[in-house]
């Protein structure tokens, strides 16, 4: 907390901006406002902080300028959903754009932009679900053939390795096939540069990017061009990838913008989905009841091709992917700034350029919401549990809230329910600590930090309780 002398200075030089919003509770500001609040710590922690502190509206002060975090989820609604259009998204499409493209939807301006590039996503078709339910197998195919290669390492490191297995599949699903490493070299690449100007201290005029990052750009988005125009010129109806249905549904896309919106895909899933991964095979060791059952229902689903209808009828594959992205969500800040107007929110008039912080942290587990919060219990999302919470609720938004959540929010349930399957049938994933692990930040994802295990193949015989036994238990008891 900032010292006596501090907090002074910083009301005779800025008090006549803090009296507008006298109202909200907060911190107290010293002569650099809160800013010390989030030096070495995450913002979404301190986000946590203040709800437990300060209640569901907190005003925070970045040096001179306010910041009012949310933990309102009425709030969250007016600004994700029923008043989107007056808050635009903080500085990411700035920060991003030179690794992504234009073409992209998320980093649009909100209204007309973000309307028309919506408009051309195949993510947001009305035959995208079909294109869904067709990934199931190959996905599960192209994941068993990482987790056979995995087995043979006696041991791994679960955040880049999974990282890995989650681009492999994606490629299966966007374009039908694996790519060579070198493209997965190039993707890291891109995402670097993206995440040096994410967490820059500096102007982003001083960010420069990294050595080959134009080559590497042009490498990355020409390979997905070429595929496009290779299958437009010999079109196989068979084929069940993103590229070859887009071809098929929407022939008349421009080839350059349908090469960015694949190539886009990537960013938007790769760290996310495995980041949920690595959290839940953490959250499983500490739970062996919980991983058994998982481990049970999913050798079932190994008998025969998996289908999303089978997915559909094993619930503790999904209730599992549920929790993990509860208690660990991949993405757990959203940040919005007002119109260069003063505008009114939460009872007070906020100045032009306001930024707004919403988190996920402190909803995902707020105690009066949730019973034992802070544990692991798949069985939750049982019994209508999942209908109580949908995704995009008030204490549920892994993927975001409102018409600009993550637009494969929906695959990327398919994709963590046929990993969890997949994995969990054939090996299981030991991890050597199940102490929480240290969070870091890239490309605007939480990353685990030294969580490293191995896989273990399992036998067949493990997988079946004896004869005329019940279930194991969803939670092992304390």
């Amino acid at each position: 907390m900032p010292n006596l002398l501090s907090r002074g200075l910083f009301s005779l030089f800025f008090g006549g901006r803090r009296k507008p919003l006298a109202s909200l509770p907060g911190p107290p500001p010293g002569i650099l406002g809160n800013i010390g609040d989030f030096l070495g710590a995450q913002p979404w922690d301190v986000c946590a902080r203040y709800a437990r502190t300060y209640g569901p509206v907190a005003v925070a002060w970045l040096g001179p300028s306010p910041a009012l975090v949310l933990n309102d989820p009425t709030l969250i609604h007016e600004v994700l959903e029923t008043r989107r259009l007056e808050f635009e998204k903080g500085n990411i499409g700035d920060q991003i754009r030179h690794s992504v493209t234009d073409d992209t939807p998320f980093i649009a301006q909100q209204g007309e932009d973000w309307a028309r590039k919506h408009a051309t996503d195949p993510l947001a078709q009305p035959w995208t679900p079909a294109w869904q339910a067709a990934q199931v197998e190959p996905l599960r195919a192209a994941i068993l053939e990482s987790v056979e290669a995995l087995l043979q390492q006696p041991s791994i490191d679960l955040t880049p390795t999974l990282r890995k297995l989650t681009f492999d599949a994606f490629c299966v699903a966007t374009v039908g096939e694996k790519l060579p490493t070198s493209v997965y070299d190039d993707f890291m690449l891109l995402a670097a540069a993206a995440d040096a100007r994410i967490q820059a201290k500096l102007p982003l005029k001083f960010v420069s990017p990294p050595k080959g990052f134009a080559d590497a750009k042009e490498r990355f988005y020409g390979l997905f061009l070429d595929k496009v125009r290779a299958a437009r010129k010999d079109p196989a109806p068979h084929r069940v990838d993103l590229m070859s249905w887009t071809l098929r549904e929407m022939p008349q896309l421009d080839d350059g913008v349908h090469a960015n919106l694949l190539g886009g895909f990537f960013f938007g899933g790769v760290f996310s989905s495995s980041t949920t991964l690595v959290g839940a095979f953490h959250q499983l060791n500490k739970y062996p009841a919980t991983e058994e059952r998982l481990a049970l229902e999913s050798a079932a689903l190994g008998q025969g091709p998996l289908t999303l209808e089978r997915l559909k009828d094993a619930p503790w594959g999904e209730a599992v992917a549920y929790e993990a992205l509860r208690i660990l969500p991949a993405v757990r800040i959203f940040l919005r700034r007002t119109p260069p107007t003063p505008t009114r929110l939460a009872e007070v008039t906020l100045p032009p350029g306001t930024t707004l912080m919403i988190s996920n942290q402190h909803l995902h587990r707020d105690p009066s919401h949730w019973t034992d919060p802070e544990t692991f219990a798949p069985e939750r999302w049982l019994d209508g549990g999942a209908a109580r919470n949908p995704h995009g609720s008030g204490h549920f938004f892994p993927f975001g809230r409102g018409p600009r959540a993550c637009v494969a929010g929906d695959f990327a349930i398919v994709f963590l329910r046929t990993a969890l399957a997949t994995v969990s049938a054939r090996a299981r994933v030991h991890v050597d600590s199940t102490e929480p692990f240290e969070e870091g930040f890239f490309f605007g994802v939480v990353r685990p930090q030294g969580v490293t295990g191995k896989l273990v193949a399992r036998q067949g015989q493990t997988l079946h309780p004896p004869t005329g036994a019940p279930p194991p238990p969803a939670v092992e008891s304390a």
